[in-house]
C-alpha cells in the first residue's frame, strides 16, 4: 500500500510536497473518495481517501472543501463535484470569510472569487450581515454564533413584523441571548413606515416595539399575547438610517411579564422607549 500526504490550502488548492496538484482526474478522485480519517495514523490529517492500492492522508489550512467557482445558482468544488448554492447555508467568520454548508467538514469555505460574485448581495445589518437579491432575504448567521439564537422569519406566517408570507411586512430577523433574556434587531425603515417630515410614523413605533418584546418571549418559549403597550418618545426617529431596536425581560409574576425595550438611532441616542404587559396563556386542561 502506497501512503501519499496532501495538503489543501484555504483557497482550496491541492499541494503534494509544496507542489500544486493540475491533475484535475486526480483531484476529482481525491474528492469523491475523501472522508473522515477515522485510521489510527497521522491524528493531524483530519481527512482520509482510500482508492486501489493508495492511502491518501489530507492536512487542512481551513476546511476540506473550497468552492472555488459559482454559476446559475451552483457551487463548484471541482468541475464536476457541485452542490446547490442556498442562502439559507451562508455563514461568515469573525476575520470576514464566507462560508457555505457542505457534505465533508459541515463548512466549505468561499474562494475569493465566489465572495466576489456574491459581494453585491450581501449587505451590513448591525454587527452581522445581511444576503439579499431581487427574491430573497436571509441573516447571515456567525460561523461561531456561541450562546445566541438567531429567529428568522417564519416561512408559514403571515405575521407584519416576522412572517415570510406577507408581501408587505417587514419580515425581520432577531438576536436572542438566553443568559441575560434579550434580543436585538436592527432595521432600515422602508417609505411607508414615514410619518411626516422623514420621521417614522408613531404608530409603526409601537409595532416595532410590541414585535421585539414578544420575540424574547419566543425566544423563551412563552406563548403570551400582549395585554398593554406603552411608548414615550423621547424625540424624533428618522427615517434613511439603520435603527437599532433592543428588548429584555423586567420580571415575571404568574402568567404576567413584563418587558422593556429601546429604539436607538444612529448617532447612538434613544429616539423612543417601551413597556408592555404580556399576558401568559393558559395551559389546555387536559
Amino acid at each position: 500500500m502506497s501512503v501519499y500526504h496532501y495538503y489543501i490550502t484555504d483557497q482550496g488548492d491541492l499541494l503534494h510536497e509544496q507542489i500544486v496538484i493540475e491533475d484535475q482526474s486526480l483531484i476529482e478522485m481525491i474528492y469523491k473518495n475523501m472522508e473522515i480519517n477515522r485510521t489510527l495514523h497521522y491524528a493531524d490529517a483530519k481527512y482520509y481517501a482510500k482508492f486501489g492500492n493508495e492511502e491518501i492522508y489530507l492536512f487542512v489550512q481551513d476546511t476540506p472543501i473550497v468552492f472555488r467557482s459559482m454559476k446559475d445558482n451552483t457551487l463548484y468544488m471541482t468541475e464536476h463535484i457541485s452542490m446547490p448554492f442556498s442562502p439559507n447555508d451562508l455563514r461568515f467568520s469573525e476575520d470576514g470569510y464566507l462560508y457555505h454548508r457542505a457534505p465533508i467538514g459541515q463548512w466549505a469555505r468561499l474562494h475569493t472569487h465566489v465572495m466576489m460574485h456574491l459581494s453585491n448581495h450581501i449587505e451590513k445589518w448591525g454587527r452581522f450581515y445581511l444576503y439579499r437579491d431581487e427574491h430573497f432575504q436571509r441573516v447571515i448567521e456567525p460561523l461561531h454564533k456561541s450562546e445566541i439564537v438567531f429567529l428568522h422569519p417564519k416561512q408559514d406566517n403571515h405575521c407584519f413584523g416576522c412572517g415570510l408570507q406577507n408581501e408587505y411586512g417587514l419580515r425581520m430577523t432577531f438576536v436572542f441571548s438566553p443568559n441575560n433574556n434579550t434580543v436585538e434587531t436592527w432595521l432600515r425603515p422602508p417609505d411607508f413606515m414615514m410619518g411626516s417630515l422623514n420621521v417614522m410614523h408613531g404608530g409603526m413605533i409601537g409595532l416595532l416595539f410590541d414585535e421585539t418584546m414578544s420575540k424574547v418571549l419566543t425566544g423563551l418559549g412563552i406563548k403570551a399575547p400582549t395585554g398593554t403597550l406603552s411608548v414615550r418618545f423621547h424625540k424624533p426617529t428618522f427615517m434613511n438610517q439603520e435603527l437599532y431596536i433592543t428588548a429584555s425581560l423586567v420580571s415575571k409574576q404568574g402568567r404576567k411579564l413584563q418587558l422593556k425595550s429601546h429604539i436607538i438611532d444612529q448617532n447612538n441616542e434613544i429616539t423612543a422607549s417601551g413597556t408592555a404587559l404580556f399576558i401568559r396563556m393558559k395551559a389546555p386542561i387536559a
